[in-house]
């Protein structure tokens, strides 16, 4: 693989090197067709726990994927033959899932002999561009019942166990903010970016939520989160609901 151009972006140290020995070593391994590196390093937004993500296309007839080090970056590896792109841009987008279309569409091509990135940057472009719709009717009411249930959980175990409880309120509120955010119109986003999206959607709320999970006190916390799945579901625990009629198979 000595003659292999490969095009590294302009990386601080020692993103550029893991990513050229993390390339470099696929080629190696991996009848490989192209290359594309995505993520908050290629974005120049990383946290000091950020790792590469690198996208693979091969001529193999299966999916992998690989979780490595390459001179101390930590390198998240998905290959796939290249008709099986659409099939995830498809499965991503029917669950709300904008991340193989995020990745197609922000990534740096490192290896694509064939021109096959580009074709695909613009499908993924395309994708974002349309934003989901609000969830069904039932969906919504499934997601609220399953929030204020863990809700009612969490207060009966903080009666018998203190300490469990609070453990399981921290779940509960979770849920509550997952809740809230999945019945708005929008792309699902990544957990570390749900709190700052529930925030988007109610302030109110999150300051609930930030209540809930960080008062010293647990009746203080308990009571932020009652007011937060009152806000969030309109219930406090179990409420009527009527689910839709499942016919049995002749």
């Amino acid at each position: 693989m000595l003659n292999v151009v490969l095009t590294i972006p302009d990386l601080p140290a020692p993103y550029g090197k893991a990513l050229k020995e993390c390339s470099r070593g696929l080629l190696d391994r991996y009848d490989v067709i192209a290359i594309l590196a995505a993520g908050t390093i290629i974005r120049g937004t990383a946290d000091p726990r950020s790792d590469l993500d690198v996208f693979v296309l091969h001529r193999g007839n299966f999916r992998q994927r690989l979780q490595e080090w390459h001179l101390g970056v930590p390198c998240e590896i998905f290959l796939d033959p290249p008709e099986r792109i659409t099939k995830l841009f498809e499965s991503d987008t029917a669950g709300r899932l904008s991340s193989t279309a995020h990745i197609f569409a922000s990534g740096k091509a490192i290896y694509d002999p064939e021109h096959l990135l580009p074709a695909l940057k613009e499908t993924a472009e395309q994708i974002l561009l349309k934003t989901p719709g609000p969830v069904s009717e039932l969906s919504t009411i499934k997601t609220k019942y399953f929030a204020a249930s863990m809700f009612e959980d969490a207060l009966d175990l903080a009666e018998r166990d203190p300490e469990q409880g609070a453990m399981l309120l921290g779940m509960a509120v979770w849920e509550l903010i997952k809740c809230k955010v999945w019945i708005e119109p929008g792309w699902w986003p990544r957990a570390k970016d749900l709190p700052a999206r529930f925030r988007e959607l109610d302030p109110e709320g999150a300051d609930l939520a930030a209540l809930a999970t960080s008062a010293p006190n647990l009746e203080v916390r308990l009571e932020a989160a009652r007011r937060l799945c009152l806000r969030v579901t309109g219930a406090e625990g179990f409420f009527e609901w009527t689910g839709e009629r499942e016919e049995e198979g002749g």
